[in-house]
């Protein structure tokens, strides 16, 4: 599924035809305070159901952090808006948006 010592992370999920339903990266970068994880930019078929999909990957996303024991970055605003909705992800949030 994927291997937390390789600095960029690559997934795609496709449906049973064979059409993409979402695709996103992650690179492992570091700053001055260690290493993070990138979030890139999260792209959603318009077709697909977007809580579900988003439910589906964002485990991922927090398994990643789990076993690499590094903080994630998410740049895209929907990821950023599902971590602001979802407690579970304070904990790995990495630079999170101070709440005004």
């Amino acid at each position: 599924m994927f291997n937390v010592n390789n600095p960029h992370q690559f997934f795609q999920t496709d449906d049973d035809n064979g059409v993409m339903v979402c695709r996103w990266t992650m690179d492992k970068i570091k700053r001055k305070d260690g290493k993070v994880w990138l979030m890139n930019h999260f792209f959603i078929n318009p077709s697909a159901n977007k809580a579900e999909v988003l439910n589906q990957e964002m485990r991922i996303v927090m398994l990643v952090a789990q076993e690499s024991n590094l903080k994630i970055w998410p740049l895209d605003p929907l990821i950023i808006a599902y971590f602001a909705e979802h407690p579970a992800f304070d904990q790995i949030w990495y630079h999170r948006p101070c709440a005004n």
